[in-house]
């Protein structure tokens, strides 16, 4: 009860903020679009338009090919860059460690870890991530570290949901972080709703939801596109297209040219960026971010980029990415390169790295060392007390929650001496109600 009267009194604040800012107007206001009809007397279906150009700002060799894209912040270059092979090297050691059985389970991002710290540092760090699952470029941007991850990969007492959501599910409301959901889709009406809730309440800051080209096929990727064009929502769409949707590729995927032209039929503007260029991320994301905020409407991005390695350490892509399939795939991925080799000539010709090459060699095999105890540190740190869990979701427990809180410790007291209750923490958390973001606060 106390549950549903938290969610009434919700209701009446957002339905009493409201008003008439609720409903979209600007669509009214360009009524005469919606009825204005071009007629003519010439039969023809219309098959097809013109394929969506994908933009980049560097060449394969990391030369500037667009010079209104010239980055100027040297802080941020370097740090996109640092990120981007720290994730690298991360990926090869927490991959490995899964294999020895020391995590439960790791997502790669081989040629794709461009796109979370571009992206990252074109938005602003108070703007709103809802994420698919490849997005530890951006959660490094906003200052994790390796160990931060291995913490909520494994639900342990560093993780800030406390190992409440499902491994990898980050959710870390300092860092405007939002809940990551599971099932494929579902995140992208998340942003879209979130990004709604910014424009009625006039907040000059917008919501990234990133999704991949699988998600693009779910039924709630069009109801959030459709939601956030008809009633505007601060939302900057991010499509990851990686060719592949676990072992679905895109060609069995969709029969259009990609995700970009969908953003047309829905109203909104759209583009595609090349996902191996972190500087045309960047400006992209920047710019799409300014739009957003200027039409008080959604925007959505398509990055083009090749999934390097298996879905996750539950897939085995060479199954079905054969030798044959790959001879075919050859002269795009000659296409688009190394986002790492990219980047870092680009800003060794501009004179920010000295020595490319070393400088890769040197920053990797820090990460590499940093990894390393980061993952014998995880070994050793407990996760939450077990009360934890039934904390955190009504204001006042209810007597079945109490009831069922009351019959785990009964077990445990019979039959404790079969469960390893030593790896879990034993002092409690205390958990914050009275969060003014859409996740809860955690402190200890």
């Amino acid at each position: 009860m106390g549950f549903c009267r938290y969610i009434r009194q919700m209701l009446r604040q957002v339905f009493n903020r409201l008003g008439k800012a609720g409903i979209r107007q600007v669509s009214w206001k360009n009524m005469d679009y919606y009825y204005n009809y071009e007629f003519t007397n010439k039969m023809e279906f219309i098959d097809h338009t013109k394929r969506f150009p994908v933009f980049r700002a560097l060449d394969l060799e990391g030369n500037l090919i667009n010079p209104e894209c010239d980055i100027k912040d040297k802080a941020k270059a370097l740090k996109i860059l640092n990120i981007m092979i720290t994730h690298r090297e991360m990926d090869k050691v927490f991959n490995s460690s899964h294999r020895q059985g020391r995590i439960t389970f790791y997502v790669t991002h081989l040629y794709e870890e461009a796109i979370g710290p571009a992206i990252a540092a074109g938005i602003q760090d108070n703007d709103f991530a809802v994420m698919q699952c490849r997005e530890h470029g951006l959660v490094l941007y906003r200052g994790y570290t390796p160990e931060d991850i291995l913490h909520t990969i494994k639900g342990s007492t560093g993780d800030p949901a406390l190992g409440k959501a499902l491994t990898f599910h980050f959710a870390d409301p300092k860092r405007c972080i939002l809940p990551l959901s599971a099932p494929m889709g579902s995140k992208i009406g998340h942003g879209a709703g979130a990004g709604y809730a910014l424009r009625v309440k006039g907040e000059k800051r917008i919501v990234v939801t990133f999704f991949g080209d699988g998600a693009s096929s779910e039924g709630d990727c069009h109801a959030a596109l459709n939601f956030a064009s008809t009633l505007g929502s601060q939302t900057l769409f991010v499509c990851r297209n990686n060719g592949y949707a676990i072992s679905t590729p895109i060609y069995d995927q969709y029969a259009g040219d990609g995700i970009a032209p969908r953003g047309i039929g829905y109203g909104m503007p759209a583009i595609k960026v090349d996902g191996c260029d972190p500087l045309a991320v960047y400006f992209v994301a920047q710019q799409a971010r300014k739009k957003v905020l200027e039409r008080q409407g959604p925007v959505l991005m398509e990055t083009i980029a090749y999934r390097g390695g298996d879905h996750s350490t539950s897939d085995s892509s060479a199954l079905y990415r054969t030798p044959e399939v790959l001879a075919k795939l050859k002269p795009f991925l000659d296409s688009i390169g190394d986002p790492i080799q990219r980047f870092g000539k680009y800003l060794e010709k501009k004179g920010w790295v000295t020595d490319f090459p070393n400088y890769n060699e040197t920053l990797t095999k820090q990460v590499n060392a940093e990894c390393m105890k980061a993952t014998q540190t995880i070994e050793n740190t407990p996760f939450p007390n077990r009360s934890i869990m039934f904390d955190g979701v009504y204001e006042k427990m209810p007597w079945n929650v109490t009831e069922q809180k009351e019959e785990l410790e009964a077990h445990l007291k019979k039959f404790g001496n079969v469960y390893p209750l030593d790896h879990f923490k034993q002092q409690h958390f205390f958990i914050s109600t009275q969060s003014t973001t859409s996740c809860l606060l955690y402190t200890s």
